[in-house]
C-alpha cells in the first residue's frame, strides 16, 4: 500500500500536518499488519486534527477521504453477514470541537454512561427513560472544549428510539 500524498494548504480547510503523518503511519502499519498497536474503525471515524493558526496544513477533505477509505483495509471492520461476537450496544464517540459551540463533555458523558448501561441491561442506579432522553438539556461551551452538538443530537435520537422499541 502507498503512502498517499495530501495537497499542502496555506488556507482553508487542512489539518495539522504532523498529526495527520503519525496517524497515517500506523494506518499503513495496520493495514500492512507490521504493528501490535492496530489502529480501529471506530479510531478512524473519530480521528480530530487541530487546524494549524498560520502556516500550511494538509487539505481536510483530502485526509477525511482516505481516513474513509482506510476503513476497509482494517482487521476490526464491519463485514456484512458477520454476526457480532458482542451483541451489546457500543458507546459512541463523539468530536471535540473547541471554536464552536458544543456540549459539556463531563454532562455527556454522565448521561451517555447511563444511556449505555439501560440500553444494554447493565445495573444502574437510576436507568434512563425516552422521556428523560428526550428532555435532557447538557450546558452548551464554547471556546473550551465540547462534543459536537449535532453529533450527541443524533445519538440522543438514536437512543431514545432504542428505548421506545422502535
Amino acid at each position: 500500500m502507498l503512502r498517499p500524498e495530501f495537497t499542502v494548504r496555506r488556507i482553508g480547510e487542512r489539518y495539522d500536518r504532523a498529526a495527520v503523518d503519525a496517524l497515517v503511519e500506523r494506518v499503513l502499519a495496520t493495514a500492512n499488519r507490521t504493528t501490535k498497536q492496530s489502529v480501529t474503525v471506530a479510531e478512524l471515524r473519530n480521528a480530530a486534527f487541530r487546524t494549524p493558526l498560520l502556516g500550511p496544513g494538509y487539505s481536510a477533505e483530502e485526509v477525511d477521504d482516505f481516513l474513509s477509505d482506510a476503513e476497509q483495509w482494517m482487521p476490526d471492520r464491519p463485514v456484512a453477514g458477520r454476526p457480532s461476537t458482542d451483541q451489546q450496544r457500543q458507546p459512541p464517540l463523539f468530536t471535540p470541537v473547541r471554536l464552536r459551540e458544543g456540549y459539556n463533555m463531563e454532562q455527556v458523558d454522565d448521561f451517555v454512561d447511563r444511556v449505555m448501561a439501560t440500553v444494554n441491561g447493565l445495573p444502574v442506579e437510576r436507568p434512563v427513560t425516552p422521556r428523560e432522553i428526550h428532555k435532557v438539556k447538557f450546558t452548551p461551551v464554547r471556546l473550551t472544549e465540547g462534543y459536537d452538538v449535532e453529533e450527541v443530537d443524533k445519538f440522543l435520537d438514536e437512543a431514545e428510539s432504542w428505548l421506545s422499541g422502535g
